[in-house]
């Protein structure tokens, strides 16, 4: 994550800090997060307008991670679905991934802030990458961190019936 850390989350929940603390941290926050929504501004065009319009906001915060899918029908053309649930059920798909990597932050601390096994998700970023390929990066609560590449477009927003 270039600009919503989770550093800077945790150093947030954490009980310890000072007034001045917090409020330098919560300073860094609002610094990074007009950063991001100036350059979010910027991809209108290369995102369908729906999800534009969804992560212009809130996007899927706090809502739980379902379930991760990666279906392929080849290396070269495959997909990423994630389930997510709150009061409704949604699947975010993302076509023709072309790097997709994962990792835990919280892998090997016995002491974390957030509980390691919920998969809440906090943050999310799109950014360009190049002139016809966006990257997708995702944090949850526990953790755990996703990054994607994927052609412009090629990603969708669809509500599943049911909770």
């Amino acid at each position: 994550m270039e600009f919503f850390l989770y550093d800077l989350v945790v150093a947030q929940n954490i009980d310890s800090k000072s007034d001045e603390e917090l409020e330098k941290l919560e300073d860094k926050w609002m610094k990074n997060l007009r950063k991001y929504n100036e350059i979010y501004g910027t991809l209108s065009e290369r995102l369908p307008q729906d999800i534009f319009n969804h992560f212009n906001s809130w996007g899927f915060h706090d809502y739980q991670l379902v379930k991760m899918e990666i279906e392929h029908t080849s290396l070269l053309h495959s997909d990423i679905h994630f389930t997510l649930s709150n009061n409704n059920k949604w699947r975010l798909s993302f076509e023709d991934v072309s790097f997709f990597q994962f990792k835990h932050l919280n892998y090997d601390n016995n002491t974390p802030i957030f509980n390691r096994e919920v998969d809440s998700w906090l943050y999310e970023e799109f950014l360009p990458f190049d002139e016809s390929t966006l990257s997708f990066e995702v944090t949850f609560s526990s953790g755990g961190n996703i990054l994607l590449h994927f052609p412009d477009k090629s990603v969708s927003l669809k509500k599943i019936n049911g909770t």
